[in-house]
């Protein structure tokens, strides 16, 4: 029948906010409780949440074959590790699927409306959780990207405000919480080797973030105080308030064009010197 017929998400991005935020129930469920929940039943408790929540009636006399058979295209959804058997799941999108919690609300996605100074604040709190697993952390790393509006737009991040804000937030739900590390930690990934499309036009950071080592923290192969002092120098956003108060993105667009420019100099003073 015509009302029977959805779009089951095949991606991150084709999955909605409340499904999202029902995987993560699930999740900490498998985490908490291997014995009493298999991943299987994770997979197929997912299948009929998304289903309902499309409009798809249990009436009909295939459904639970139905079920069955989209539990086994999630596999994009999960990573099993065949020598460990630790079960994670593989977000691996920029785009935010957990818009807002209570009143606060979140970055919008792909980091479009992030500033310099509240994401060098959140790699930090981000990569203190990693190491510490201190749940402390974790609440800044929130209280940091989600925030109250005013006429419309999230209040503009304040480092001095942030011991209030991470009470404020201290009721978001711990598998909401992990959903937001999550997004946090794939939007970083991103930015060393995804493309992002600005203007019309593809852009990758990658360039501006290599590093002679391979296994710095983010923050340490990031360098973003030397980004954040070597931006406000420059004066093109003003002084060091300024820069941390503009957009991300157009911060690390100016370092891209200031390397670009750089590294053609560099190859034009080269063949200068092989010509010679």
């Amino acid at each position: 029948m015509k009302q029977d017929i959805i779009e089951f998400p095949e991606c991150w991005e084709e999955v909605q906010p409340a499904e999202f935020a029902y995987l993560l129930k699930l999740r900490m469920l498998l985490i908490l409780t291997p014995k009493a929940i298999s991943l299987a039943d994770v997979k197929r408790l997912w299948c009929r949440y998304v289903l309902r929540h499309r409009g798809l009636k249990s009436k009909r006399k295939d459904y639970y074959l139905l079920v069955n058979k989209l539990a086994k295209t999630l596999d994009w959804q999960w990573r099993v590790d065949k020598e460990t058997n630790i079960i994670a799941l593989t977000y691996d999108s920029t785009v935010n699927l957990i818009p807002s919690w209570s009143g606060f609300w979140g970055p919008a996605s792909h980091g479009a409306d992030l500033t310099f100074g509240e994401f060098r604040f959140a790699v930090i709190m981000m990569n203190e959780y990693t190491r510490t697993h201190d749940v402390a952390f974790l609440n800044s790393l929130c209280a940091i990207l989600y925030r109250r509006k005013k006429d419309g737009k999230r209040v503009p991040f304040s480092s001095s405000n942030l011991g209030k804000a991470a009470k404020d937030i201290v009721g978001m739900p711990d598998y909401l919480k992990w959903g937001v590390y999550c997004w946090m930690a794939s939007f970083c990934e991103f930015l060393f080797n995804g493309t992002f499309v600005l203007d019309g036009c593809e852009v990758c950071f990658a360039p501006i973030f290599i590093s002679s080592g391979k296994d710095n923290a983010p923050e340490q192969s990031l360098g973003m105080n030397s980004i954040l002092f070597s931006v406000a120098e420059s004066g093109v956003f003003g002084g060091i308030e300024e820069v941390d108060n503009t957009q991300l993105l157009r911060v690390l667009l100016k370092l891209l064009d200031d390397k670009q420019k750089a590294d053609a100099i560099l190859n034009s003073a080269k063949k200068h010197d092989i010509q010679s």
